[in-house]
């Protein structure tokens, strides 16, 4: 893949933000000469083509958030997110270890990969009725 100064950026943004980031965010974000929001859509789509990022899309606004795939990250992602105010939280354990061994062990079936957004309301959201 070809280093262009869009894609570098991108990366960078990519790189420091702890969870999805929306193509909208990132235009937002990246440096303005020469970049249209259509130029940021395409060099994600090229970066999920070539395994970089994963593409998480919510059910409940169809926005689609786009998450660095980390190359010595042996774990998958999962991450909370609200309802109401779309907060995301990411886990950093897997709430379904035994589940995946279950798995195994009934059908031989061994999970390589697996990634979960579970929906639900904050507490902040919660607290507010």
């Amino acid at each position: 893949m070809k280093k262009t100064r869009t894609r570098e950026e991108v990366l960078r943004i990519l790189e420091k933000s702890h969870s999805g980031l929306s193509a909208q965010k990132i235009f937002n974000l990246v440096e303005k000469e020469n970049v249209n929001l259509s130029t940021i859509y395409r060099t994600l789509s090229l970066f999920e083509k070539e395994g970089l990022v994963r593409k998480e899309v919510s059910p409940f606004t169809n926005e689609a958030k786009f998450q660095l795939v980390h190359e010595h990250h042996d774990e998958h992602g999962h991450i909370l997110e609200c309802i109401k105010c779309h907060k995301q939280i990411d886990l950093d354990y897997c709430p379904f270890e035994d589940v995946n061994e279950e798995i195994k062990n009934k059908t031989g079936f061994e999970l390589v990969d697996e990634n979960h957004v579970l929906y639900g309301v904050c507490k902040d959201c919660k607290s507010s009725k």
